[in-house]
């Protein structure tokens, strides 16, 4: 008996144009629309993470802005338009600060109870779904006895879940991967360093509705700065999610613990982020092209690699004490009960369970239909 291998089935379907917003019936149809009905154009990502969607913020904004009727039109209320305390504090700083993320965190292994005793408690073989996975440290713990599919809008993050271990031989393997790996069996290893990802956003996943049994969505939502954009982000789990699975959701809280050393004092905040320069170098020159200069002789003349650091990055800031690089990360500090009023407003949602854990309001949630 020869051991079955790895096989990759691919279904390939053709794709009509998207609904429009029909304004002779006041809703978005397809089949009752007079446009024309014609084929999408051919989209290849030449990208690894591929990179999900063709319409950029820039490309939404136009649409909207000639679109017209800003009553009829749905364009000009959408919620996928990022907004740029989001773009300029969230997503340009999680990719500059992606390495430094992977080695503080994601390759110690510190998992939060709450979310591994969710993803135990799922039946063996589940599919889950990691939206916003970061460097996907979730990855070893789903993958004991699941499979998992992971997204996140950082691609520089992402990739270091995608390459994980590529420049290591098996004696520094254990250092590069971190602790949890150890307990995959060589299947569910090879899986680990070959992971479904895709660099997406959490209101527009790249999943077919219906088509995981639960999913994760860890330190994700307190990133989200409107709160149509949250119940966007719990809209889209749901969706994606079968009726009758789950889905677990973490993020900070405004009550924090008498003896942590966060202490908030408001719900939206920046919160700064110390970035060490050794970290910051590789990623600097690879988006010099787009985003940076290289200082001149002149310029760096008398000063420090963190201060050269923090004047490539756009609103970065210099510590001349610590010597360090900080970035400011927006931040929604959820207060008690927030979350469960959010889900209230997604039809089809029920709040299963709720909990405080280390600084986090937790939900879990079961899709009724």
């Amino acid at each position: 008996i020869i051991p079955r291998k790895l096989r990759v089935s691919l279904t390939l379907r053709t794709a009509l144009t998207a609904p429009v917003f029909d304004k002779g019936i006041g809703k978005i149809s397809l089949a009752q629309s007079k446009v024309p009905q014609s084929h999408l154009p051919k989209y290849e990502s030449k990208v690894f993470p591929p990179r999900w969607g063709q319409l950029s913020d820039a490309a939404l904004a136009n649409a909207s802005s000639k679109n017209g009727d800003e009553e009829d039109s749905p364009v000009d209320r959408s919620d996928l338009i990022t907004p740029e305390t989001e773009s300029k504090h969230v997503h340009a700083v999680y990719d500059a600060i992606a390495t430094q993320w992977h080695h503080t965190r994601g390759k110690r292994g510190v998992l939060w109870p709450g979310a591994t005793q969710f993803i135990e408690s799922l039946p063996p073989g589940s599919i889950i779904a990691d939206v916003g996975c970061g460097d996907g440290k979730y990855f070893a713990e789903i993958l004991k006895h699941s499979y998992v599919i992971g997204t996140d809008i950082s691609e520089p993050l992402l990739k270091t879940a995608a390459t994980r271990g590529d420049d290591a031989d098996d004696g520094k393997r254990k250092n590069i991967d971190g602790p949890q790996y150890q307990r995959l069996s060589k299947a569910k290893r090879a899986l680990s360093e070959n992971p479904s990802v895709a660099v997406a956003d959490c209101l527009h996943i790249p999943l077919r509705s219906n088509s995981c049994d639960a999913a994760i969505s860890i330190a994700v939502m307190h990133h989200l700065s409107t709160e149509a954009r949250r119940i966007r982000c719990l809209a889209e789990l749901k969706r994606i999610v079968k009726v009758g699975g789950r889905f677990n959701v973490q993020a900070w809280a405004l009550e924090q613990e008498t003896d942590s050393k966060r202490k908030f004092h408001g719900t939206d905040l920046l919160v700064p982020f110390n970035a060490q320069p050794k970290y910051l170098q590789t990623q600097a020159k690879s988006e010099n092209d787009d985003n940076t200069q290289q200082p001149s002789s002149t310029e760096s003349k008398g000063k420090g690699v963190a201060q050269m650091m923090a004047e490539q990055y756009d609103g970065a800031e210099f510590d001349s004490k610590k010597n360090l690089v900080v970035f400011q990360r927006y931040c929604h500090m959820y207060r008690k009960g927030e979350l469960e009023s959010l889900c209230e407003r997604v039809p089809g949602l029920e709040v299963l369970e709720s909990a405080y854990e280390k600084g986090n309001w937790v939900i879990t949630c079961r899709v009724c239909e």
